[in-house]
């Protein structure tokens, strides 16, 4: 009879045990529902960096464009607004060759948050002088337009897509 018993208690207790998740289905969907976006979201704006192009998709006004020396490149710089009313202008500079007028051939080599006082001035015929400065802040860079960018928010310097589209990229000093 003692035998009977024991089995019996046994099978009971296992038909009791059910995962926790069956138990509790609703606090576990309202948990997936919450943590796989949450996770998402963390993960795309710590890896964003690692995939940037350095592109500035055709947005912004061109606010003038200076040619090199020799006439052989145009340097030309944008400023691309951002954040709405509370938002800034973020500047880019692009330089392509003077003699070919198609959009998709320049190369931007620069891009900062916009302090109130820009210049371009061409030093030689490779090396580009860009001005970007106020009172408080200063990314001015003289760059050789060959093999070296600025990226003020340091992104392009981290960017697996762009290791081979620079030689030397410089970003601010933290």
């Amino acid at each position: 009879m003692e035998r009977h018993h024991q089995a019996n208690s046994s099978s009971s207790t296992t038909k009791s045990r059910k995962h926790w998740i069956r138990r509790h289905p609703i606090l576990t969907t309202f948990t997936l529902l919450i943590f796989i976006p949450l996770f998402m979201l963390v993960a795309y704006f710590n890896l964003r960096p690692y995939f940037l192009t350095f592109d500035r998709s055709e947005q912004g006004e061109l606010s003038y464009s200076i040619p090199s020396r020799n006439g052989e490149y145009t340097a030309e710089i944008y400023g691309v607004p951002y954040g709405g009313a509370a938002g800034g202008v973020t500047i880019w500079v692009e330089v392509r060759k003077t003699n070919n007028a198609d959009p998709s051939s320049a190369k931007a080599i620069y891009r900062a948050e916009h302090h109130g006082n820009n210049h371009l001035e061409w030093e030689s015929e490779n090396t580009l002088r860009i001005e970007n400065w106020s009172e408080y802040s200063d990314e001015t860079m003289t760059l050789n337009i060959e093999n070296e960018i600025y990226d003020g928010r340091d992104w392009a310097c981290k960017s697996l897509r762009m290791k081979d589209q620079y030689v030397r990229c410089l970003s601010p000093e933290k």
